[in-house]
């Protein structure tokens, strides 16, 4: 297996939109229908739960092609196999005005989704894609990068945040922790 790690572009939105069409959700049929935009949409839960597959599709690929959604992909050849949404934090509309996020000044990066094919699970994959968008934040001059992992050990295929583990391997450090749901933050300067 030969992995490699592309950055999402505008040419890249129909191979991510039907790359998450195609995964199996029964773990969490309900996330079928997001295409990673809960974090782009800013609005109350019964709108979002409103909302169509169909919708979020548009959006993302118009997010994508617009340059709003960002994060890395991983082929095994030409197959998708991963994805990591990593972001500015100011292109999270759900999250600009984070109370918890304002004590932390500058550019922030942040972390919040892996999907992984069932396939490649367990493989450390979802650590590589992580890895590759810390050097990404770096690399443009943000001054960290934040992730909200958490523990679910009941359901451990729904922790799509990622682990605490794999924050720490990369040196996060953990500043909160409330109801299992930890704030790892990794300082780039």
């Amino acid at each position: 297996m030969e992995i490699q790690i592309r950055p999402l572009t505008p040419e890249m939105a129909d191979i991510f939109t039907t790359y998450v069409g195609e995964l199996d959700f029964h773990h969490a049929p309900h996330w079928q229908f997001c295409n990673c935009q809960y974090y782009h949409i800013n609005c109350p839960t019964e709108e979002w739960r409103a909302r169509s597959a169909e919708q979020n599709r548009q959006l993302a690929q118009e997010n994508i092609r617009n340059g709003v959604m960002h994060g890395f992909m991983a082929f095994d050849g030409d197959k998708p196999i991963g994805w990591i949404n990593a972001n500015d934090q100011q292109n999270y509309d759900l999250l600009k005005n984070n109370e918890e996020f304002k004590q932390y000044p500058g550019k922030n990066g942040l972390v919040v989704c892996f999907l992984i094919h069932p396939e490649f699970r367990r493989k450390r994959l979802a650590r590589k894609l992580l890895e590759t968008a810390v050097e990404d934040f770096r690399t443009r001059g943000y001054d960290r990068v934040i992730g909200k992992p958490f523990t679910w050990s009941a359901h451990p295929e729904r922790q799509y945040h990622g682990v605490p583990i794999m924050y720490e391997e990369l040196s996060f450090v953990k500043m909160a922790e409330k109801n299992g749901e930890f704030t790892y933050v990794l300082e780039l300067k």
